[in-house]
């Protein structure tokens, strides 16, 4: 008796906890609903408020591009053009004479710089392309919506937000809308930011570039073909076998070697941030013989350069005049050579080489690492126990090693600054790390977590194959 007893309390204790669970699964389920629904009556009053409707399956939008006051640009203009078709989509910004292109084809992101090279590129570039075409497509107006997830997002005294989650890998959105008259106010996602002074209007902050003012002036279906993107398009020419060439340390923590732009001899400090042109110095941009322009983020750009460096040249070829000379260097290359070349750095030697990619012949006894491409900035991965930090390679970083975003540095367990152990670049472990907090605006949510710098580099002989996607690493110390 005492048994049976026993087991119908037993029983009634599963019966209990069963029946509380199901009533706040329930509570959980009608608060969903409820926000669901909260959430929709946001995007219809945004219908009627403004007439939208998604966009066809084909179509254009044209805008013009102005500085942001605020930034302090100078007086300049451009203009952008996003255009879709089926599963293709693509964003073509133009000014000063220099055109840049991002989009989708096949699934997969391409990138053509300035000098028209066009390579495919890393996983965080397309889903941020993915998160910008549900945007500009309204695909968020669809009944449907595309199947994306729909809940409530934050709210303050003058508006109120929805936050959609589209499906296929894209960045989640936030749209904010006006309480007063139910207006499109805000986008937010990793790297794209919209604030709408009106239904045409805004100002877009992207994190890689300083802020831009823009007005969309035409949007209808396209008057031509969407010509397909294909890779390639690069101006290097390689002599032989490199010439290797003698680097210096510059006073933030970098290296520089000689080069020549259109015949100056000149000391090119090498920085993988320089995504864009070649960037010279005040006083070489003046020796070139080009005629600069001011491009609407501010940078006075010429195009025609030719640079020569170790048996390595390129003709035609965009250069950026900065505003002064870089610390201990006349210039500054980055995507320039890296979209080119194998770059070679081996701090035994002091020296930098430059290999042609389809000659090159991985090295023995050297650890390959994958590379990956945010647009002509080589991009690596280094693992602390069960966490990853997605770096920037080949960059200055002062006398410390690495630069974190304070959210990558929490991921990892690690509390800035500090000396950190434990960290393995691919199958190679690393020695005692230094780590500062990354000063810039990396955006860790995008899959930019800081910076892996050049003091941490001079412990490796280094191959950058950015080509075809490998690093290739033997530490110095054997």
């Amino acid at each position: 008796m005492a048994r049976r007893r026993t087991d119908s309390r037993a029983t009634r204790r599963i019966e209990e906890t069963a029946f509380v669970l199901l009533v706040l699964l329930g509570a959980a389920g009608c608060r969903l609903e409820s926000e669901s629904r909260v959430a929709e009556r946001i995007l219809e009053r945004y219908r009627a408020a403004s007439g939208a409707r998604p966009l066809a399956r084909s179509h254009v939008i044209r805008m013009s591009l102005s500085p942001d006051a605020a930034a302090g640009a100078p007086s300049a203009t451009g203009v952008a053009e996003v255009a879709w078709r089926d599963d293709r989509y693509r964003e073509r910004t133009a000014s000063a004479g220099a055109i840049t292109e991002r989009g989708i084809q096949g699934g997969k992101a391409y990138y053509v710089d300035e000098d028209g090279f066009t390579r495919v590129v890393s996983e965080p570039v397309l889903a941020e392309l993915l998160s910008r075409s549900y945007f500009w497509r309204r695909a968020w107006l669809f009944a449907d919506r595309e199947r994306a997830r729909l809940s409530v997002g934050p709210a303050d005294a003058s508006t109120v937000s929805i936050r959609l989650a589209p499906t296929g890998g894209a960045f989640p959105l936030t749209l904010s809308f006006s309480r007063r008259d139910g207006a499109l106010v805000a986008v937010r996602s990793p790297r794209f930011d919209l604030d709408f002074e009106s239904p045409t209007r805004f100002r877009e902050t992207s994190g890689r570039r300083p802020p831009v003012r823009g007005e969309i002036t035409w949007v209808g279906l396209p008057t031509g073909p969407m010509a397909d993107a294909a890779v390639g398009g690069g101006c290097g020419v390689f002599q032989g076998v490199p010439a290797p060439l003698a680097f210096t340390r510059t006073p933030g923590g970098g290296i520089a070697f000689p080069a020549a732009v259109n015949g100056n001899p000149v000391a090119l400090a090498l920085d993988s941030e320089a995504d864009g042109p070649l960037r010279v110095s005040p006083a070489v941009a003046a020796r070139l013989g080009l005629e600069f322009a001011t491009d609407v983020f501010g940078r006075r750009l010429a195009s025609g350069a030719r640079l020569d460096a170790g048996g390595f040249s390129c003709e035609g070829i965009h250069v950026e005049a900065l505003a002064s000379a870089p610390e201990g260097a006349d210039g500054v290359v980055g995507g320039t050579l890296f979209r080119e070349a194998v770059v070679e750095i081996d701090p035994r030697a002091s020296r930098v080489a430059l290999h042609e990619p389809n000659r090159f012949v991985p090295p023995e006894g050297f650890t390959r690492v994958l590379v990956d491409d945010d647009g002509n900035r080589p991009v690596t991965i280094l693992r602390r126990g069960a966490n990853d930090v997605r770096l920037r390679m080949a960059s200055p970083t002062g006398g410390a090693h690495i630069r974190l975003a304070a959210e990558a540095a929490a991921r990892a367990g690690i509390e800035l600054p500090a000396t950190v152990r434990g960290f393995r670049w691919g199958g190679v472990a690393l020695p005692e790390l230094s780590a500062v907090r990354e000063p810039s605006a990396p955006s860790p949510g995008w899959g930019d977590d800081g910076t892996l710098g050049f003091p941490a580099l001079m412990r490796f002989h280094v191959f950058v194959d950015m080509t075809y996607r490998w690093v290739y690493v033997r530490p110095t110390e054997r």
